[in-house]
């Protein structure tokens, strides 16, 4: 039985492929984020008939991005009926100032405030002050974090409101692809300093893909858990949107 030389024509295969992938050209670049940039998405789903129901959504954020300052501000709003009645309906606000200190750290102050009466919360407000870490600055990745001492109020439906010192642990990334868009996720912790077992936890991801200059299209997914929900209520709530997005931008960088 002939053996036949495998070997070397695998060699020559492996070579041979070297000088081609070399002359592939390189992908772009990912653009670097814009001096400010705003954005608000709308989402809409009815029905009608044997039945009746219907759903909106809605998104807004803005960012101003310095050398020294940077501004962040986000809104979300969903409602739901059914046959008339209110099935869900959730608002969430919040901002946050970040002033660097070096390449890495920064001061930090935020307030975020919601109201989801059907998890218990007539109303939410944390208020937090701490630093801020730019941990990873890449064209292809970023990674922030936020460290903070805050304080809650909690105005329930059922049972006493709550007013209790709280602590803020919050993981930021990004990763844009494509050059027209890019996918974020965000994992934010509230350890409660009077009841341990209170702690509250989120994680957020998003996907945003461009269609043109100003308009885009949004999908998200946002996991809320409270160890200890308000009596009678879930520990776990899940928000599924996808939306259109339009937006707007400054022509220069960011410093």
């Amino acid at each position: 039985m002939t053996r036949r030389p495998f070997a070397p024509f695998v060699l020559l295969l492996v070579f041979a492929a070297v000088p081609a992938r070399a002359q592939t050209p390189a992908a772009p670049a990912p653009e670097a984020p814009p001096l400010w940039d705003l954005q608000a998405g709308a989402s809409f789903v009815g029905t009608s008939g044997n039945s009746d129901t219907a759903s909106t959504g809605a998104d807004f954020s803005a960012h101003r991005r310095g050398e020294v300052w940077k501004l962040d501000a986000t809104a979300t709003a969903v409602h739901t009926s059914d046959n008339g009645d209110t099935t869900a309906e959730r608002y969430l606000g919040s901002a946050r100032v970040q002033r660097n200190l070096t390449a890495l750290v920064g001061l930090s102050a935020g307030e975020r405030a919601e109201h989801d009466r059907f998890a218990g919360i007539d109303f939410r407000n944390i208020a937090d002050l701490g630093l801020s870490w730019a941990l990873r600055r890449e064209p292809a990745w970023t990674l922030d974090g936020v460290t903070g001492l805050a304080w809650n109020h909690e105005s329930r439906t059922v049972g006493e409101n709550l007013d209790d010192p709280v602590g803020l642990f919050q993981l930021l990334s990004r990763v844009p692809f494509g050059g027209a868009g890019d996918t974020t996720q965000r994992v934010t912790l509230y350890p409660d300093f009077r009841t341990s077992s209170a702690f509250r936890a989120e994680l957020e991801v998003t996907a945003q893909a461009s269609m043109n200059a100003h308009l885009a299209l949004k999908i998200g997914y946002l996991l809320r858990f409270s160890n200890a929900p308000v009596a009678g209520f879930e520990k776990t709530d899940n928000t599924t949107t996808a939306s259109v997005v339009f937006r707007w931008k400054a022509s220069t960088p960011a410093p």
